[in-house]
């Protein structure tokens, strides 16, 4: 008991939410100096990233093996030295406060049984953000998917570009523009299939794609996961605490019910393991899962047999999407008619 009161006082034993944390969630405010785009100056390197840099239909096997080299790399990550410093640097994930990569998991499965009133869940700000978004393209296959070869879930439930981002891949001829009624039944269509959501912001993506320097504010990305290819998640199991932490939960989180767990540790079996390391064993043997880390993935919660762990509401949400990349990366993203 006292180990769930040391990670997280507004949760039982039960796995009951007794009130919504309000001080955890300003300790998500992380204190990132605002983001500014770089500047163009001559325009040279904007050129090479709209002329040569950009991925295209045509390149689309360089980039599987692009993902198949950041995840051999990334493992050399915790060995330190002049490695790790190159691949932190590299893919934007450092901890200085410089870089704005950022990601908030925005979980399309929650538990919302024990609620009685409506409940706004990650997939409600989805489509509202949606709804408002200047402009909308969904890719045609998911990279993560193709470069692992997965069989579990389906390719073509691939990622939404919102905003310039968007254009430049329809542009590419690497996906299409979406209306709102498309993209919310993509969002629809990953939920059914169990898929994770991901609303991020990654900087080292603007040579992938080939985005201007003064449009990197203009962009967002939102991801439908699985658990076994997503590069996000398998990046952040080999990262560091410092880099884990860019990677923030919508208000949502992982709650054991310590009364059913048996000590069995499936959840933490195999080999997607938690990507955040949050989960950890009491003295009794009980899982307890770190409210200051989990990002509500889901991940492991399908391990469990016993129905040991629920994605359940334990922050207060924010309003939209806009709020949650400024209030918690101090990143002012434009991609909506409203902001």
């Amino acid at each position: 008991m006292e180990e769930v009161k040391k990670q997280a006082s507004n949760i039982d034993i039960e796995g009951n939410v007794l009130y919504l944390d309000e001080e955890r969630l300003a300790r998500k405010e992380v204190g990132f100096p605002p983001y500014k785009n770089r500047p163009n100056g001559l325009g040279i390197f904007n050129f090479i990233l709209e002329h040569f840099l950009y991925m295209r239909k045509s390149l689309w096997p360089w980039a599987l093996r692009l993902y198949h080299f950041f995840i051999r790399f990334s493992k050399w990550m915790k060995q330190g030295g002049i490695k790790g410093l190159i691949y932190k640097k590299g893919i934007m994930l450092a901890p200085d406060m410089e870089a704005h990569t950022s990601t908030v998991v925005m979980n399309l499965n929650v538990d919302i049984t024990d609620k009685s009133e409506k409940v706004v869940v990650p997939m409600d700000i989805i489509k509202e953000s949606l709804k408002h978004a200047s402009y909308i393209a969904g890719m045609d296959s998911c990279l993560c998917r193709d470069a692992n070869g997965c069989d579990d879930y389906p390719h073509d439930v691939a990622c939404l570009f919102l905003g310039e981002a968007g254009k430049t891949v329809v542009k590419h001829e690497l996906g299409r523009q979406f209306t709102y009624e498309e993209a919310c039944a993509r969002v629809d269509l990953a939920a059914e299939h169990g898929l994770m959501g991901q609303a991020v912001w990654i900087e080292v993506e603007q040579m992938l794609w080939g985005i201007r320097n003064d449009e990197m504010d203009k962009m967002l990305e939102i991801c439908f996961c699985c658990p076994c290819c997503c590069i996000a998640m398998r990046l952040a199991r080999n990262a560091t605490e410092h880099e884990r932490h860019r990677f923030h939960p919508a208000g949502w989180t992982a709650v054991p019910d310590q009364t059913k767990c048996v000590g069995c540790k499936q959840c933490v079996s195999g080999t997607n393991g938690c990507p955040v390391e949050a989960i950890t064993f009491n003295e009794d043997g009980k899982v307890c899962i770190n409210q200051e880390t989990c990002v509500g993935c889901g991940i492991r919660k399908s391990k469990c047999k016993l129905d040991v762990i629920k994605i359940k509401q334990t922050m207060p949400m924010r309003a939209d999407l806009h709020e949650y990349f400024e209030k918690d990366f101090n990143l002012d993203i434009k991609i909506w008619d409203n902001h």
